[in-house]
């Protein structure tokens, strides 16, 4: 099968992923999206699986679609969702193509998402008077405190999926 093909359906596949997980999360009521960040493992899955630039393309419909279906996330915060997840598909597709670490991959992979997150607030105040009450100081801290259990999750969820899907032959080589 052609490498785009695979590419396509893998996005498609990491696409429906990232709009139903989030749902899934909310079972246990409407913070477990910013408690569990399950967004992120998707688009974080595309980068490593299909490249920056397909999952580039995940990591923008993903939060994009979910808003038109659920209203989550809503608008603003869906702007700097966008900008996030963008940074953790790219970041994490260039590390996947150097064959690093998947652990050392994640690190970095939500390390930079997180400073690219708080940079884009950072922009939105200071540059452009945006101010939407998550474009503070401590509601950024708050946000990645909050956030850590999704950390951990990530820590566990994406290396597990990963080996199974190198044990099964199903990562695709040199993305693009």
């Amino acid at each position: 099968m052609n490498q785009n093909v695979k590419r396509m359906v893998y996005g498609g596949l990491l696409i429906a992923i990232g709009v139903i997980l989030p749902q899934a999360f909310h079972i246990f009521g409407q913070s477990a999206g910013q408690t569990f960040l399950p967004m992120h493992i998707p688009v974080i899955l595309a980068g490593m699986l299909i490249g920056p630039l397909w999952g580039a393309g995940v990591a923008v419909i993903v939060p994009l679609l979910s808003s038109m279906i659920t209203g989550m996330p809503p608008v603003p915060m869906l702007y700097f969702m966008v900008i996030e997840l963008l940074a953790y598909a790219v970041v994490s597709g260039l590390l996947a193509k150097r064959n690093t670490n998947t652990y050392l991959n994640l690190a970095i992979t939500i390390l930079c998402g997180r400073a690219v997150y708080g940079l884009s607030l950072v922009v939105a105040v200071q540059i452009l008077s945006f101010a939407p009450p998550f474009a503070n100081m401590t509601a950024f801290l708050t946000g990645l405190a909050t956030g850590l259990p999704g950390v951990v999750l990530q820590f566990v969820a994406i290396p597990l999926v990963m080996m199974a899907l190198k044990k099964g032959g199903l990562v695709l080589v040199n993305a693009k």
